[in-house]
């Protein structure tokens, strides 16, 4: 057989033998270096391509009723130019109808006139030729440039792939003696963040300064007057907020129209200028009981006061968050270039003190405030994840080394085997590249893909076990020489491995176009293929390392195998 004969004259020659270790060891350092060099990204789970997704409209704080719905009626203008929009609905003042990404994006909480959401369905995948990830980024860069007046922040969310997250970015800001403050530094982060590229919907959720007008009624001038205190309150209310009366019923209309009715001066706190409100407060009369006509503003003290802000605090301790999403990449790359930026800009005016992870401590050189930085939100369930993934697979090497030293009674071929398992990422993170160069996204290495490195352990181990063991019957029954033994199992072998493991190729090849599970599908695939060819060589090499010479028959049997059991 000529493949018999190729790994016979490889295990007899030192040359070619150190020359396969040596392709072995680029071919790993190559694919290590494709993380720093950023070839291969990686992500928590890829962009979800879903029928729907959200607007979030924010006016400056103080805006009213009116100017929210002035810019939700330009997003809606603009979303129906677009021919994948289906349905738009529009939730002025409130949330929209909860789900469980709404509530951990705080949905309930919006009550103010300020606010808005929208919920937007789109066409079915088969039935447009882009995906909703990437129409939403496209209708983001046009709506935010026409329709952001008012000072309005627009905010695309779309259904998230994985746990729901206030955002991708959170920048939980402690700290600080008073509000304003830790406000004050927030806003500095959130400069920071809006200078990468990638980042995009940046918001500090802390309340602005605004002016409000703050009337107090004198409740004894009311009474010596003879008006009652309702009907102030009531005239006062009508005139500002308006009341519904009754309703209308329409055949055509799914719901009752309410008629509501607001006297003509309700603009009357438009203007800022103290001295208009009062003359257009003059204008308001009531009856007192006696019959004469009196103005409402005998009765009424303006003040213009600075509205108190919202306090926001995480277990007891009071903080601000400042939020970011991200543009079709990854959540880790922006915030890396962002965390550095933030160590070189704020060092003029900081103590910079890295804490645990990527989290950041600054102590003010002149007023000696300290303000703690915690990352938050699908970045951090990202790097928990990844954690806890790479956790399992260390204890999975583990466990399949102390099996194979019980069954072999031999550490270096143990340690040989479970070294060749972890050489097979070669072929899961060339797989990813490869996959990236035939895809129109970029490709990430995701959960999913050190799910399916994990279960390539397994795999790995079975082939060297099917080698070593053939390779002593041949010795032991037949009287072959090691080089012969092993060069003939190998050739043996390698026709039930390469089905099971073309089985395993066709098998994950469904799951390699799927959004969520790719990474799945093609780490079994790349890792399965490469482990095939090249996973043993390190078995071989990682023994060598050891100076291990003199064996009996047996253990040098083991030892060979190792290396040829690389072409399987």
């Amino acid at each position: 057989m000529k493949l018999e004969k190729f790994i016979y004259e490889i295990l007899q020659s030192k040359s070619k033998s150190m020359m396969v270790y040596l392709i072995t060891l680029v071919l790993f350092i190559l694919s290590i270096l494709t993380f720093p060099t950023e070839i291969t990204k990686a992500k928590m789970l890829p962009g979800k391509d879903s029928d729907s997704f959200s607007i979030y409209v924010d006016l400056k704080d103080g805006s009213n009723i009116t100017q929210t719905k002035e810019v939700t009626r330009c997003i809606v203008k603009e979303l129906q130019k677009n021919e994948n929009i289906t349905n738009i609905s529009v939730f002025l003042g409130e949330g929209q109808p909860l789900d469980f990404a709404a509530l951990v994006k705080q949905s309930a909480l919006k009550d103010k006139e300020s606010q808005a959401e929208m919920m937007i369905n789109i066409k079915r995948a088969q039935d447009r030729d882009i995906t909703s990830y990437n129409l939403v980024s496209q209708l983001r860069k046009e709506i935010q440039t026409k329709c952001s007046f008012h000072d309005a922040n627009i905010k695309f969310i779309e259904l998230p792939a994985g746990p729901p997250v206030l955002a991708s970015i959170v920048a939980e800001i402690y700290g600080g003696e008073t509000f304003e403050s830790r406000r004050e530094f927030a806003s500095k982060i959130a400069d920071i963040l809006k200078n990468q590229a990638t980042l995009v919907d940046i918001d500090v959720m802390a309340d602005d300064d605004f002016y409000k007008f703050e009337l107090s009624l004198d409740n004894n001038k009311i009474i010596k007057s003879g008006v009652s205190l309702d009907q102030i309150k009531q005239v006062l209310y009508t005139a500002y907020e308006g009341v519904k009366i009754s309703v209308v019923n329409e055949n055509k209309a799914e719901n009752q129209i309410p008629i509501f009715v607001r006297l003509d001066s309700s603009r009357i706190f438009e203007n800022t200028d103290l001295a208009s409100i009062k003359n257009r407060l003059q204008t308001l009369r009531v009856k007192n009981n006696q019959g004469f006509m009196i103005s409402i503003l005998e009765f009424i003290t303006i003040k213009k006061v600075i509205q108190e802000p919202t306090i926001t605090s995480k277990n007891l301790t009071k903080m601000i968050n400042v939020i970011a999403e991200t543009d079709k990449e990854s959540q880790i790359y922006p915030l890396l270039d962002a965390r550095n930026e933030m160590k070189t800009t704020l060092s003029k005016d900081y103590d910079v003190i890295s804490t645990n992870m990527l989290n950041l401590a600054f102590i003010d050189k002149k007023t000696n405030e300290k303000f703690e930085l915690v990352f938050d939100g699908e970045l951090k369930v990202t790097l928990d994840t990844f954690r806890d993934l790479g956790g399992a697979f260390i204890i999975a090497m583990v466990l399949i080394f102390f099996l194979m030293v019980m069954y072999y009674k031999n550490f270096a071929i143990a340690g040989g085997i479970v070294l060749a398992s972890f050489v097979s990422i070669i072929g899961v993170i060339f797989a990813h590249v490869i996959m990236d160069l035939f895809t129109a996204d970029t490709f990430y290495l995701t959960a999913t893909s050190l799910i399916g490195f994990i279960g390539l352990i397994g795999i790995n181990s079975r082939n060297s076990t099917l080698i070593i063991d053939f390779s002593r019957q041949l010795v032991n029954e037949q009287g072959l020489s090691i080089n012969e033994a092993i060069a003939k199992a190998t050739a043996t072998r390698s026709k039930p491995i390469i089905l099971t493991v073309l089985t395993m190729v066709f098998a994950s090849s469904l799951l390699a176009t799927d959004a969520v599970f790719g990474g799945l599908g093609v780490a079994l695939i790349g890792g399965t293929l490469m482990s095939y060819v090249v996973s043993m060589f390190s078995n071989f090499s990682f023994i060598l390392s050891l100076n291990i010479v003199n064996f009996s028959t047996d253990k040098e049997i083991f030892h060979r195998v190792c290396f040829c059991n690389t072409w399987m």
